[in-house]
């Protein structure tokens, strides 16, 4: 039996990745300086709600499959690649032993500090809710944003789009994600989704209908980056510059043609995150298509 070369880290095959960081470096702890460390307890529960170290591992390697199983090629062979929103490092730590250059930008600093702090191999950026982010026009090969645009309202939905168009080489590949028919249809069928989810009855209801109308829907959420509500008792905003957070849910047929002034679609994967979110796979449009 050939041996394994955990050095090689997100370049090994992606059936032993995937096994190192989801199960093997829990069982045997000599394994662990060939992954990723992990953030502090309270920031991992921030950007994703688990405590766990297993299954902050997992959701990334979760990530990471869906996204190559998307890919027509190996992630590791794109010359560079921005996570958009990387928060701390959940899908970013995956790209451990990557030969190209990986970015993270984030809207937290604190998200930011760890990362540019702890994941050597990410050029980590704090950006702010609105356009521009720090890069350079046409810098990246690939560009990955994994729930951020399931949180915006339109307008915030249009400038990221025209950003992350600008960013993307015109040969590049894009990789975003949406809350789709799928994620509806599971929070209005799945009683642990919908008080996932925790909005009231009468926003849901109407972003049932904007759904169901071809519309993009979005429900604006009272929490720590809203800052267009009242702040409750005892809560931080994390920024400053106006902004509306939310829970958005989008319709296929609406990213199709809205998202085609930026975009050509290439592929749509229903689902493809925890039969949850929707992966849409996009290549920007030339200047003069």
């Amino acid at each position: 039996m050939t041996a394994i070369d955990y050095t090689l880290g997100c370049r090994m095959p992606l059936a032993n990745w995937i096994q190192l960081n989801r199960t093997d470096v829990f069982e045997d702890a000599k394994l662990l300086p060939y992954v990723s460390p992990f953030p502090p307890r309270e920031l991992m529960q921030n950007v994703s709600g688990l405590v766990s170290q297993k299954d902050f591992a997992s959701h990334g390697c979760d990530f990471f499959i869906a996204l190559s199983a998307a890919s027509p090629k190996p992630l590791s062979e794109y010359r560079n690649i921005l996570d958009f929103g990387c928060g701390v490092g959940r899908l970013a730590r995956m790209f451990k032993g990557h030969p190209g250059t990986i970015a993270g930008c984030d809207i937290d600093h604190r998200h930011i500090e760890w990362v540019d702090t702890t994941l050597d191999f990410v050029e980590a950026k704090l950006s702010g809710v609105k356009p521009p982010i720090p890069y350079k026009n046409a810098e990246f090969e690939a560009l990955i944003s994994i729930s951020i645009f399931t949180h915006l309202n339109e307008r915030s939905q249009d400038q990221f789009l025209a950003e992350l168009a600008r960013v993307t080489a015109p040969d590049g590949l894009l990789f975003l994600t949406v809350h789709g028919e799928r994620a509806l249809q599971r929070a209005i069928d799945e009683p642990v989704i919908r008080a996932m989810i925790d909005v009231p009855d009468a926003p849901f209801e109407k972003a049932r209908s904007e759904f169901a109308a071809g519309r993009h829907a979005f429900i604006l959420q009272n929490g720590h980056l809203t800052t267009t509500l009242p702040t409750a008792r005892g809560q931080k905003k994390m920024v400053t510059e106006e902004f509306e957070y939310g829970i958005t849910f989008i319709p296929e047929a609406y990213l199709r043609t809205h998202w085609s002034r930026w975009f050509e679609i290439v592929n749509y994967r229903s689902g493809a995150l925890h039969d949850f979110q929707d992966l849409a796979i996009l290549r920007p449009r030339s200047a003069s298509s």
